[in-house]
C-alpha cells in the first residue's frame, strides 16, 4: 500500500509483520508525512492485535496473555538520511511503540554504513534490533514477555551531539498548554468519566497517559473519556488510549470516546479504529445526550 503523501513511503503486511518502507531521501522536508506513516503502522498493529483471541489477561505493557504479538518493520533500505530527522523519526517512533506493547525492529542494510554507523553512535541500535534486510526482520520469532521501561533522552541528546548544526533540532520555547483533567463518576455504580478540555500536546498527553493509568491501577475497568468540542489536538494521543484501552479490555471492562473532536474522529475513521474505542451501550447512550463540560 503506497503512501501518496510521501513518495516512496509504503506500507505491507509480511509474515504478520507490519513492514514500512522508508523513501529514498529522510529529512524534515518530509518528515511530518513520514510520521504519520509510522503511526499509522502502529495503529494497524493494535487492530491486528486487537483482533486475535485472548486467552489470559494482559502483561504489563504489551498485548493480552494468548493474543498474537505483531511486530513493526522500519525498513530503511537505501535510504540517505540528509540531517537528523530519521534518527529522530526512529527514536520516537520507539517510544510510541513502547506505549502500545508494540516491538519495534529496523532494517538497514550492510551497505548502508552511515545509517548503522549513526544507529550505534546514539544509542539507537540499543534500543531497536536491527536487521540486513526484510527477510530476516521477519522470519525472527518475536520474544514473549513484558516490556520495558525505555527512556529515549539519552539518544535524542545524543543525536543533537552528533548534529550540532541541525537547524530541525535547535530547541524552541514551548507555546503554552494546558489540560484540564477531571473525572466524576457515572452514576451507575461501575463507570468513571474523564473530562478533558484546554490542549493535547507532546507535553500534556504524557500526563493523560498517566492520569488513565492511575485510574486502571485503582481497578476502574469502565472508562469514558470525553473531550471538549474546543479542546485543541496538536499531538496524536491514540498510542497512550489504544495502550489503556487493551489494558481494560483484557479485564472485561471499556474505554469508550464519545463525542470526539473532529479532528481525532477523522484520524480514528482513517485508520478503521472507531470500533475499538466503544463502550457499555447503555452507559454510552447516556452521555452522549448529555452536555459537554
Amino acid at each position: 500500500m503506497k503512501d501518496t503523501t510521501v513518495p516512496g513511503l509504503s506500507i505491507e503486511t509480511r509474515r504478520g509483520f507490519i513492514v514500512l518502507s522508508l523513501p529514498a531521501q529522510i529529512s524534515w522536508q518530509n518528515y511530518a508525512g513520514i510520521r504519520e506513516g509510522v503511526s499509522r503502522a502502529l495503529s494497524m498493529t493494535a487492530s491486528m492485535t486487537a483482533g486475535s483471541p485472548a486467552a489470559g489477561p494482559r502483561a504489563a505493557g504489551g498485548p493480552p496473555r494468548g493474543r498474537r504479538r505483531t511486530c513493526v518493520v522500519v525498513d530503511f533500505g537505501d535510504a540517505v538520511l540528509l540531517d537528523a530527522a530519521g534518527l529522530v523519526l526512529l527514536a520516537r517512533a520507539e517510544t510510541r511503540a513502547q506505549l502500545l506493547g508494540c516491538p519495534l525492529r529496523a532494517v538497514v542494510p550492510a551497505l548502508s554504513a552511515h545509517v548503522r554507523r549513526a544507529l550505534h553512535l546514539t544509542g539507537l541500535a540499543q534500543l531497536v534490533p536491527v536487521f540486513p534486510d526484510v527477510a530476516s526482520a521477519t522470519a525472527a520469532p518475536v520474544p514473549a514477555g513484558t516490556a520495558r521501561d525505555v527512556d529515549t533522552t539519552h539518544v535524542l541528546d545524543a543525536i543533537r551531539a552528533l548534529h550540532p548544526g541541525d537547524a530541525g533540532l535547535t530547541p524552541t520555547p514551548p507555546a503554552p498548554s494546558e489540560l484540564m483533567i477531571t473525572t466524576t463518576e457515572a452514576g451507575d455504580g461501575d463507570h468513571t468519566v474523564v473530562h478533558l478540555s484546554g490542549t493535547l500536546d507532546e507535553v500534556t498527553v504524557p500526563r493523560l497517559g498517566e492520569t488513565l493509568t492511575t485510574l486502571v491501577e485503582g481497578n476502574l475497568r469502565h472508562l469514558m473519556v470525553r473531550m471538549h468540542e474546543r479542546l485543541g489536538i496538536r499531538c496524536d494521543p491514540l498510542p497512550i488510549l489504544l495502550g489503556i484501552r487493551w489494558r481494560v479490555a483484557a479485564e472485561g471492562g471499556c474505554l469508550a470516546l464519545p463525542a470526539l473532536p473532529a479532528r481525532l474522529r477523522e484520524i480514528i475513521d482513517r485508520e478503521g479504529l472507531g470500533s475499538v474505542f466503544t463502550g457499555c451501550r447503555s452507559i454510552e447512550d447516556r452521555l452522549l445526550g448529555a452536555e459537554p463540560v
